[in-house]
């Protein structure tokens, strides 16, 4: 557990600052009474943090509210062009890479391939160059950088920024905080699993904006989740709380290459569709279909290929049952469907809804929406960046960590 920083009226005073920054950038534009309504901050203490905050190009003055009467007042704006964040997602063969400004707005991107399996030292020179080749493509200066948000798949432990285990890489106890910072020393560097920062986009950019409690399913490659409790990621002790996808749907069934047997991954996913295949090799034989990305299956179901079509709502109805046991544990608001398989939600959306909302909470009237997200797939390099934005602006209330954040 990370440990609180002792109290002083230095610390005061820093949380104060952060608390009026983390109101102007979330309500934008604010007034200062409204700011002052939500601080409990005296007139001259907000006052001079504001003035503060103005000085240092944090925030500016914009237009001016609606009067009933007397003077108007000056509505304070946070400066997105402050400086730039790095949004990186590691895939199992690519680097994704994006500049963005202060808000996660995408300014550029580019993707970099590399060997499957590769090691972790050329995976983050990789990055280091993309880095520089962006910020010397877009005539960018370099010391305007302020952070780095790494997604990347696996058990990631976000408070020492390691890599704990990813199957999918071929990495084990991988130090990639560290390592990048190595190239970076002076800019904030921050590590999450994929799906949570997919999570941050939907929390401030999507269908997560307007609930307290609600999770985030992917499928495509793989099956993931991100449990959202009061508007906060629940991560569990090492930030691995989510790994839905390795829990057992059908026991002793398909070989996971997490070690396991039957897990909801080789059912509810691309997995499910070369696993069936294997199975039913004369069907598959005489199907003509010979590629089992989800991209590949979807087409030929849409070109009626009776065994895509087969694939692809078998594979909904396993999605449905893993739902449905979502819905039972955790009774959510809503459960929002991310990730590449939503293109594809029309040939297996109906098994999903049908198995999904036969659960325990609808005997009794109480309502779980299924939604896919409206996002799209920039919402990866969104959430990453807004990994390291709201750390970057978090309320300093923790001892930092010694592992270079």
């Amino acid at each position: 557990m990370r440990a609180l920083r002792t109290g002083s009226k230095e610390l005061i005073k820093e949380i104060n600052r952060f608390k009026v920054l983390n109101i102007i950038r979330h309500q934008q534009p604010v007034s200062r009474s409204e700011i002052a309504k939500q601080c409990d901050l005296g007139v001259s203490t907000l006052s001079y943090i504001i003035e503060e905050l103005k000085t240092q190009r944090l925030i500016y003055e914009v237009g001016e509210a609606t009067s009933t009467g007397g003077r108007k007042a000056k509505l304070l704006r946070f400066n997105k062009d402050h400086g730039y964040i790095i949004s990186v997602k590691i895939e199992e063969e690519q680097i994704l890479t994006a500049l963005t400004n202060m808000e996660g707005e995408i300014l550029c991107k580019r993707y970099a391939l590399f060997s499957k399996k590769d090691s972790p030292e050329n995976v983050t020179d990789m990055i280091e160059s993309e880095i520089h080749q962006i910020f010397t493509q877009e005539k960018k200066d370099l010391s305007f950088l302020l952070g780095i948000g790494i997604l990347s798949s696996g058990l990631v432990n976000r408070h020492d920024g390691t890599i704990i285990r990813s199957s999918m890489l071929g990495w084990e106890n991988v130090p990639i905080t560290r390592m990048v910072k190595e190239s970076f020393p002076e800019v904030q560097v921050f590590v999450d699993n994929n799906i949570n920062g997919y999570t941050l986009a939907e929390l401030e950019k999507g269908e997560g904006k307007s609930s307290q409690n609600f999770l985030v399913v992917s499928i495509g490659a793989g099956v993931g989740l991100s449990v959202v409790i009061d508007r906060k990621i629940y991560y569990g002790s090492v930030g691995g709380a989510g790994e839905f996808g390795h829990t057992t749907l059908v026991p002793n069934g398909y070989p996971c290459h997490c070690g396991q047997n039957g897990c909801l991954e080789m059912y509810a996913s691309e997995f499910y569709f070369k696993n069936k295949a294997e199975d039913q090799v004369s069907s598959y034989s005489s199907s003509k279909l010979t590629d089992f990305h989800f991209s590949e299956v979807a087409r030929a179901a849409e070109e009626g290929n009776e065994f895509a079509m087969n694939l692809m709502k078998e594979m909904g109805s396993y999605l449905g049952y893993g739902l449905r046991n979502l819905i039972n544990t955790f009774n959510p608001d809503k459960i929002i469907i991310v990730g590449e398989g939503v293109k594809y939600s029309h040939l297996f959306n109906h098994e999903v809804n049908l198995i999904a909302n036969d659960n325990f909470f609808e005997k009794v009237d109480i309502k779980t929406e299924l939604v896919f997200s409206g996002l799209n797939d920039d919402a990866w390099f969104t959430g990453g960046a807004l990994l390291a934005i709201n750390q970057i602006f978090q309320e300093p209330i923790y001892e930092p960590i010694k592992a270079g954040l």
